[in-house]
Order: structure tokens, then sequence, then C-alpha cells
């Protein structure tokens, strides 16, 4: 029974007992904004440079004329970065050729004739016309050349990949 009272007494005792608060809150909204996913398509997967002669320097794919249209499809009003390298050309007995891109780009397909932005260099930006958070295009086209051919070059078909990097 002492027990029970003494246990009592406790829980009265604590009851009256107040403690100190002090607490504070801050709110802080929280935005995001979701754009469409980046997408990139080419219409014609090969580029033929056509036969060439040891000895020369080839004419060189104009980008005006090329097959090559690769279709950039992102967020309107977006800055673009474009990355790409030349590309060796691998050939018979470990021979090889280096083509050399040159790219040229504009938002209307249109204008492969007359693009607005010629010679587009590795590591440089565009931007996707429209209004942001509408689907927009940018086109580009391939051409290029694989500049002098020694006139010991080992004949036979030479081939390589070239790729077109494009972020946001």
């Amino acid at each position: 029974m002492k027990k029970l009272m003494l246990t009592a007494a406790m829980v009265f005792a604590t009851v009256g007992m107040s403690f100190a608060q002090n607490s504070a809150g801050q709110p802080v909204t929280i935005n995001a904004s979701v754009i469409q996913a980046i997408q990139l398509s080419v219409n014609t997967a090969t580029l033929n440079l056509g036969t060439l002669i040891a000895g020369t320097t080839p004419t060189p794919v104009d980008p005006t004329t090329s097959p090559i249209q690769f279709t950039l499809t992102g967020n309107g009003n977006s800055l673009i970065h474009i990355t790409f390298a030349a590309v060796t050309l691998n050939g018979p007995s470990s021979s090889t050729l280096t083509f050399t891109p040159n790219l040229n780009g504009d938002p209307s397909s249109a204008n492969q004739a007359s693009p607005s932005n010629l010679n587009i260099a590795s590591g440089s930006t565009v931007t996707l016309s429209g209004a942001n958070y509408s689907s927009s295009n940018y086109y580009f086209w391939l051409g290029g050349g694989v500049g002098s051919i020694g006139a010991g070059q080992t004949p036979g078909a030479y081939s390589g990949t070239f790729t077109l990097t494009v972020a946001y």
C-alpha cells in the first residue's frame, strides 16, 4: 500500500510541473519543372563517301546536300549542348582514314540548303525555338570528308561510326 501511495504521489507531483518549451517553424516552397525528354533520330544511318582514289584530295560531302539528317526533339526554348568527334575509318591491314565531320543545323528542316548554323563545332550549343514546355525540333545535317589520301594508302573498304550527342 505504501508503494501505491508513493507512486500516486509522484504522479500528482509531476502533473503540476510544466516544462519550458520553445519551437519555431519556417515553411519552404518546393518547385519543380518537368520538361520533355530529349530525343535524337536520324533518317539514314549510312554516309557513303563514294570511291576515293589514292593520291588525291576528294571533295568532302557538303552538309547542305547530305542525305544524313538528324532530328532533335526537346523542350522549347532550351539550350542544347552538341558534342561529336572525328571518326577513324578502319580498313584492311590496319589501315585507317580520318573522317572530319562538318555539321550544319537549323530549327527548320526546310532550310537544309541554307541552314542558320554553319559548321557547328563540337562543344557548342544551340537553342531550341518555341515556348518553354512545348515540343520543339532542331535539324542537323552531316557532311565532311577524309582530306588528302596518300598515294600509298591501302586499297579496300573503310568504315567507322559517327556519334552525335545532344544534351540539355
